[in-house]
């Protein structure tokens, strides 16, 4: 047959329940409306009453060709209750959210005139509660959502196809295994299938008894079992996802039916506490995976798919959890193509938790859900058991342990004993832990930074399911400085650290992969919120290059090393986390300068080596060496730069103001120190400095003012919104005790004493010659508080808003665009800048310049462990803050549209519930009587030119 598949997407008439008319036909109707298939239809403008039935219509033609064919209704996915119609009768019916279901619609049909289909579909059904779908995108899911077609195969053609790959002990050789059932709509026919085998270059690999016939007596289905054995075959797994093509021909009467699959030599086994692919034991590193887009809802489309998985693998991510859902087709092809793990769970979320309060009211325990749960289940198994890449099932999510799940893992290992199943619900502590001990996957979620430690011993692997949240619900910290972002790597390395060393620790998923944010027709922005390291337009946020560094598989432990002694080159100590791949399979390339060149070292995995590099200039001390490694797929997994000797941090892009003799007047409550090219202004009765300037020009216009900012946080709740506060204030009430000042030496000192609401203390202020002005404060708080930021705010002029930037990073190599890079500029709001109140509007920058009235990310983000920060004007005119890599900075505009900056002597990570605690080693509380101290050097600066 030539054409096998009508497509069904596109422009279809959809009716309002509401006002629902019966005739045959809604074409013209004044009820009917065009709404897009595949997609959502809240995301279309649509809003149905719960328990109400929107009604889907097209026509459709099918090829005369197909006459004599057996012909599917294949949808992937429909939310969530469906009924399907063609040509007025009912085809079948559907109620699994997003799980792919087909029927035999042939004699249904007719090849006179054209066809019509109808999907009577449902809305907030119980499956779409069981789910929670609907209460967890925060908007009404609904509609046909992903791909539904039509196609054709000939009256004897093969069904419930399923390829198993066996190993030998040794993991070398292999038996390909295909069971399946052949359909028969004839009393008898003779039936001949060939099958073929390509490997992943396309070369044919010969199997013995390619060719099976039998004879077929019955209509109905026919046990089908075939059996391939296949010397050395090349094994699949996340670093080498080698795919052979599998070709069946099934030839009959009828026609010819050609099958073509996909697959991967892998088995996977649970020894101990520990999970093996082909034999060697595997870390999974990994993030939970919804299906979202701001504009598109839950419904994707093939080119998302593959740009997620696309830049996962790029991310060193070789795991994914299809959180709380089954996924695509599409999405599961090309994690099987690129080389990810897939946890594929059940449309089934929080049954018995108290997330979900449907069970107010309502028992888990109930006998009467247990058929549903194994009819999904059985479809997923069904739909997605070919896939190499997959290589766990997952029961639930967050889910109270009854005896019906205990019964469904029964199913599962009935079903398909070559897969491990899980279930996620806590599997040790005091909650949501109700005695899911025969799952050989155990799981818990967000267990903290002592879990690899209880993982390390456990009695099977455990699975940290969710770990490692992003800042989300600290909602207010965000919009104020994206600096928080940044600084969840240090929480998250660490956290990685850990479970990387813990035998029992199978690895983890990343809460979550893509932002979860919602843009309706209606102009609300909805969803729990912006939870991935990449957000919902595919953009890479703060925290996708801390997650791929962490994830890193090679890792170079000597960054800074003596310019002494390289007679031998510069030698490494590297180390290789990879589970299957040895370095020399790898490409490392290297630079020094003007120099560059390509580097070999064979490091067996889960080892430790040197590499050696031989440049060939004698003069290295200050240079920095970079190295990136790239794996097999060409993909780089490790970029980093080596110190060799003293590297120099504190040259500024800058010139001193000239030195020269202070000339100091006390006149109108105000002392005036002139320098040559500088001046300071002291406002004595409020005890701050008023004013600055270089050659002229006002660089500064007041400080210092003490800030002292609280950790905050929200709760777990749908509440992203547009429109969230800033947390930026100074302290409050600002009253003078006492102002002197003496000049020793050409050395101005001031020193003011005062009150805050929130503190009490003193601030001296040392000007000198060169520009410089030195302040010491010392606070003693009147307030009890857990902060996340203090220290003293400036402010600048308006035109004083060029930022630039040198400080001590987490990793020694950063992107250009990402705001924790170790130098770097940036201004309040430049070309490529993005207001993020603009609702529903894709970006076409990068997302360092999204901005609100801060000013961008990028440019009000705090940087940590700076060596020296400047605001300065075009002209260069400005001050820098020169400090030991200990101290923080952190720019942003006012409503005046002048520039303050806080430096920090105490910051730590964002306040959010489910994060805080990979802090607690640096958290401090402030007691009443707890100090505050720093000392801030402010030197003013011009340009260079």
């Amino acid at each position: 047959m030539s054409t096998i598949k009508v497509d069904l997407g596109g422009e279809w008439h959809f009716s309002h329940p509401r006002k629902y008319h019966r005739d045959s036909s809604l074409k013209g109707s004044e009820n009917s409306h065009d709404i897009q298939v595949p997609g959502e239809w809240t995301m279309q403008g649509f809003s149905l009453e719960p328990g109400e039935t929107g009604i889907y219509q097209r026509d459709f033609a099918i090829p005369d060709n197909w006459k004599n064919s057996t012909v599917y209704l294949r949808c992937d996915a429909v939310f969530s209750k469906a009924v399907i119609k063609i040509n007025g009768q009912i085809a079948g019916t559907h109620k699994g959210p997003m799980m792919a279901f087909e029927f035999d619609v042939t004699d249904y049909l007719t090849y006179t005139s054209d066809n019509a289909i109808s999907l009577e579909v449902t809305a907030e059904t119980l499956p779409d509660t069981l789910m929670s779908g609907t209460q967890y995108a925060a908007h009404q899911m609904g509609g046909i959502l992903r791909k539904i077609f039509l196609y054709a195969v000939p009256q004897v053609h093969l069904s419930d196809l399923s390829i198993k790959t066996d190993l030998d002990r040794k993991y070398e050789n292999a038996v390909l295994k295909v069971d399946a059932s052949i359909n028969c709509k004839q009393l008898s026919e003779d039936v001949s299938i060939v099958s073929r085998l390509f490997d992943p270059k396309g070369k044919e690999v010969k199997l013995n008894n390619s060719k099976h016939r039998l004879n077929l007596n019955d209509k109905g289905k026919t046990p089908l079992s075939l059996s391939f054995a296949v010397n050395k075959p090349l094994k699949w797994d996340a670093e080498h996802p080698h795919l052979y093509r599998l070709e069946m021909d099934i030839h009959s009467r009828a026609g010819t039916e050609k099958i073509v699959k996909y697959i991967g030599f892998r088995v996977i086994e649970v020894v101990g506490n520990e999970l093996y692919v082909n034999g060697k034991p595997v870390k999974l590193k990994g993030v939970n995976h919804h299906e979202v887009h701001p504009l598109m809802g839950r419904s994707l489309n093939p080119e998302l798919w593959k740009l997620d998985v696309e830049l996962l693998k790029k991310a060193n991510v070789n795991y994914l959890r299809t959180s709380h859902y089954p996924t695509s087709e599409e999405f599961v092809e090309w994690c099987d193509k690129l080389g990810i793990y897939v946890e594929l769970e059940n449309p089934l979320c929080w049954i018995g938790h108290h997330a979900n309060k449907h069970w107010v009211k309502n028992a888990p325990e109930d006998n009467s859900f247990y058929p549903y749960f194994e009819e999904v289940a059985k479809l997923n198994i069904g739909f997605f058991r070919n896939h190499p890449s997959i290589i766990m099932w997952s029961m639930a999510n967050e889910s109270k342990w009854t005896h019906n799940w205990s019964k469904l893992a029964d199913f599962y290992k009935q079903s398909d004993p070559s897969r491990p199943v899980t279930f996620h619900d806590q599997a040790y502590g005091g909650f949501n832990n109700y005695g899911s001990g025969k799952m050989p996957v155990a799981n818990i979620h967000y267990p903290g930074t002592g879990g690899p430690k209880v993982a390390e011993d456990f009695n099977r692997p455990l699975l940290f399911g969710e770990f490692a949240h992003l800042n989300t619900y600290n909602r207010v910290e965000i919009v104020t400085d994206p600096g928080v972002r940044d600084v969840w790597g240090r929480g998250f390395k660490s956290m990685w650290e850990g479970m990387y060393a813990s035998r029992g620790c199978l690895g983890g998923a990343i809460w979550s992969g893509i932002d979860d944010v919602f843009y309706l027709p209606d102009g609300r922005a909805v969803g729990y919120g912006e939870w991935g390291p990449i957000d919902g337009w595919r953009r890479e946020k703060p925290e996708y290059y801390h997650m791929k560094k962490s994830y890193s598989p090679v890792k170079v432990h000597n960054l800074q090393i003596a310019a002494t002694d390289l007679n031998k080159g510069i030698q490494l100590q590297v180390e290789n986390r990879f589970d299957f791949t040895d370095l020399e399979e790898c490409s490392i390339h290297w630079t020094l300068e003007t120099e560059s060149g390509q580097a070999r070292m064979s490091l067996a995995p889960k080892q430790s080596g040197i590499l050696t590099i031989h440049p060939k200039s004698n003069d290295l001390n200050g240079k920095i060496l970079y190295l990136t490694f790239a794996s097999p797929q060409g993909i780089e997994v490790e970029k980093c730069a080596v110190e060799i000797g003293e590297v120099q941090r504190n040259k500024l892009p800058f010139s001193s103001v000239a030195q020269s003799a202070l000339h100091v007047e006390e006149e109108d409550g105000c002392l005036k120190v002139d320098g040559e090219s500088f001046s300071w202004l002291f406002d004595m009765q409020k005890g701050k400095v008023k004013e600055a300037t270089v050659e002229g020009e006002t660089v500064l216009k007041m400080g210092a003012e003490l800030m002292m900012l609280k950790l905050t946080t929200g709760e777990c709740l749908t509440e992203h919104s547009l429109d969230i506060p800033f947390y930026n204030e100074v302290c409050s009430h600002w009253e003078v005790s006492t102002v002197t000042w003496t000049n020793l030496n050409d050395t101005i000192a001031i020193n003011v004493e005062g009150t805050y609401d929130q503190a009490v203390g003193t601030i001296k202020y040392q000007l000198s010659q060169d520009g410089v002005m030195t302040i010491t404060y010392d606070f003693e708080s009147l307030i009890e508080m857990n902060p996340r930021q203090w220290g003293i705010v400036f402010t600048t002029s308006a035109n004083v808003n060029h930022l630039k930037w040198y400080r001590r990073g987490l990793w020694s190599s950063y992107p250009d665009n990402h705001i924790g890079r170790i130098n770097g500029e940036a201004i309040p709001f430049a070309t490529q800048a993005f207001l993020s109140e603009s609702f529903g509007q894709q970006p076409d920058n990068d997302w360092r310049y999204d901005a609100n009235r801060l000013g961008t990310n990028d440019f009000r983000a705090t940087r940590e462990n700076i060596y020296w920060a400047s605001l300065t004007s075009e002209e260069g005119k400005g001050m820098t803050v020169i400090s030991d890599g200990t101290q923080g900075f952190r720019a942003f505009v006012n409503p005046d549209k002048t520039i303050s900056f806080l430096l920090t002597d105490y910051t730590t990570g964002g306040g959010d519930l489910f994060f805080s605690g990979h802090y607690s080693n640096e958290r401090i509380k402030l007691n009443k009587g707890s100090n505050l101290h720093g000392i801030v050097k402010l030197q003013l600066v011009k340009s260079n030119l």
